[in-house]
Protein backbone atom coordinates (compact mmCIF):
# COMPACT_ATOMS: atom_id res chain seq x y z
CA UNK A 1 0.00 0.00 0.00
CA UNK A 2 1.18 3.42 -1.06
CA UNK A 3 1.72 5.51 2.19
CA UNK A 4 -0.32 8.77 0.71
CA UNK A 5 -3.13 6.47 0.89
CA UNK A 6 -2.62 4.97 4.69
CA UNK A 7 -6.02 5.91 6.14
CA UNK A 8 -4.77 6.16 9.71
CA UNK A 9 -3.54 9.24 11.16
CA UNK A 10 0.04 8.45 12.93
CA UNK A 11 2.06 10.49 15.21
CA UNK A 12 5.25 10.02 15.56
CA UNK A 13 6.61 8.77 18.55
CA UNK A 14 7.86 10.98 21.31
CA UNK A 15 9.18 10.19 24.53
CA UNK A 16 7.02 11.69 27.46
CA UNK A 17 10.00 11.67 30.37
CA UNK A 18 8.23 9.19 32.03
CA UNK A 19 11.21 7.15 32.85
CA UNK A 20 9.32 4.07 32.85
CA UNK A 21 11.48 2.60 30.56
CA UNK A 22 14.65 3.21 32.65
CA UNK A 23 12.86 1.13 35.48
CA UNK A 24 12.20 -2.47 36.40
CA UNK A 25 13.62 -6.09 36.05
CA UNK A 26 16.26 -6.27 32.84
CA UNK A 27 19.59 -4.84 32.48
CA UNK A 28 20.97 -2.34 30.13
CA UNK A 29 23.77 -4.19 28.19
CA UNK A 30 26.69 -1.83 27.66
CA UNK A 31 29.20 -2.19 24.91
CA UNK A 32 32.67 -0.82 25.31
CA UNK A 33 32.11 1.86 23.45
CA UNK A 34 28.89 2.55 25.51
CA UNK A 35 31.48 2.42 28.47
CA UNK A 36 34.07 4.90 27.19
CA UNK A 37 31.42 7.40 26.02
CA UNK A 38 30.16 7.39 29.54
CA UNK A 39 33.23 6.89 31.41
CA UNK A 40 34.57 10.30 29.33
CA UNK A 41 31.57 12.38 29.90
CA UNK A 42 31.19 11.66 33.58
CA UNK A 43 35.54 12.32 33.27
CA UNK A 44 36.46 8.95 34.96
CA UNK A 45 38.62 6.44 33.58
CA UNK A 46 36.90 3.27 32.05
CA UNK A 47 38.14 1.01 35.27
CA UNK A 48 36.44 3.55 37.71
CA UNK A 49 33.45 3.70 35.81
CA UNK A 50 33.26 0.07 35.77
CA UNK A 51 33.56 -0.21 39.29
CA UNK A 52 31.09 2.21 40.86
CA UNK A 53 28.33 2.16 37.90
CA UNK A 54 28.19 -1.51 36.39
CA UNK A 55 28.32 -5.03 37.51
CA UNK A 56 30.38 -7.44 35.08
CA UNK A 57 29.55 -10.72 34.47
CA UNK A 58 31.49 -13.73 34.81
CA UNK A 59 31.02 -13.82 30.44
CA UNK A 60 32.10 -10.75 30.05
CA UNK A 61 28.99 -8.76 29.87
CA UNK A 62 28.63 -5.60 31.12
CA UNK A 63 25.28 -3.99 32.47
CA UNK A 64 24.51 -1.02 34.30
CA UNK A 65 23.81 -1.15 37.98
CA UNK A 66 20.40 0.05 39.33
CA UNK A 67 19.68 2.50 42.42
CA UNK A 68 18.59 -0.16 44.65
CA UNK A 69 14.86 1.37 44.81
CA UNK A 70 11.62 -0.85 45.18
CA UNK A 71 11.50 -0.04 41.09
CA UNK A 72 15.03 -0.61 40.41
CA UNK A 73 15.43 2.77 38.85
CA UNK A 74 18.66 2.96 36.57
CA UNK A 75 21.63 4.17 38.54
CA UNK A 76 21.54 7.31 35.91
CA UNK A 77 18.07 8.06 36.16
CA UNK A 78 17.10 11.89 37.83
CA UNK A 79 14.24 12.37 40.42
CA UNK A 80 12.67 14.52 37.65
CA UNK A 81 13.10 11.32 35.16
CA UNK A 82 16.23 12.58 33.10
CA UNK A 83 19.14 10.72 32.12
CA UNK A 84 22.35 12.04 33.62
CA UNK A 85 24.52 10.32 30.63
CA UNK A 86 21.47 11.50 27.95
CA UNK A 87 24.62 12.92 25.96
CA UNK A 88 26.54 9.37 26.10
CA UNK A 89 23.35 7.77 26.15
CA UNK A 90 23.76 3.40 25.68
CA UNK A 91 22.88 1.86 22.37
CA UNK A 92 20.05 -0.17 24.19
CA UNK A 93 18.68 2.68 25.66
CA UNK A 94 19.15 4.81 21.89
CA UNK A 95 16.51 1.98 20.90
CA UNK A 96 13.71 2.32 22.46
CA UNK A 97 10.73 2.03 21.72
CA UNK A 98 11.43 2.09 17.99
CA UNK A 99 14.42 -0.51 17.66
CA UNK A 100 13.28 -2.59 20.81
CA UNK A 101 10.78 -3.26 23.62
CA UNK A 102 9.56 -4.95 25.93
CA UNK A 103 5.94 -6.84 25.64
CA UNK A 104 4.41 -4.86 27.80
CA UNK A 105 5.68 -1.91 27.02
CA UNK A 106 2.25 -0.25 25.70
CA UNK A 107 1.48 -0.61 29.48
CA UNK A 108 4.29 1.40 31.19
CA UNK A 109 5.72 3.84 28.07
CA UNK A 110 3.57 7.36 28.36
CA UNK A 111 4.88 8.38 24.85
CA UNK A 112 3.57 4.90 23.19
CA UNK A 113 0.69 5.63 24.97
CA UNK A 114 -0.15 8.91 23.92
CA UNK A 115 0.56 7.88 20.33
CA UNK A 116 -1.75 5.18 20.60
CA UNK A 117 -4.53 8.00 21.76
CA UNK A 118 -4.70 6.14 25.43
CA UNK A 119 -4.25 7.67 29.13
CA UNK A 120 -1.19 7.54 30.87
CA UNK A 121 -0.14 4.46 31.96
CA UNK A 122 -0.62 3.50 35.53
CA UNK A 123 2.43 0.58 36.01
CA UNK A 124 6.20 2.47 36.85
CA UNK A 125 8.14 -0.48 35.44
CA UNK A 126 8.49 -2.85 32.59
CA UNK A 127 7.82 -5.81 34.56
CA UNK A 128 5.06 -6.16 36.78
CA UNK A 129 7.31 -8.29 39.46
CA UNK A 130 8.93 -4.98 40.07
CA UNK A 131 5.42 -3.13 40.62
Amino acid sequence: MDESAWPYEVEPFQCHRCGNCCRGDGFVVMSPDDVGRAAALLGRSEAEFLAERCVVRPDGSVHLIDQGDALRSCVFLTPANLCQIHAAKPGQCQGFPMKWRPPDALEICAGLRHAAGLPPPRRRTISLLSG
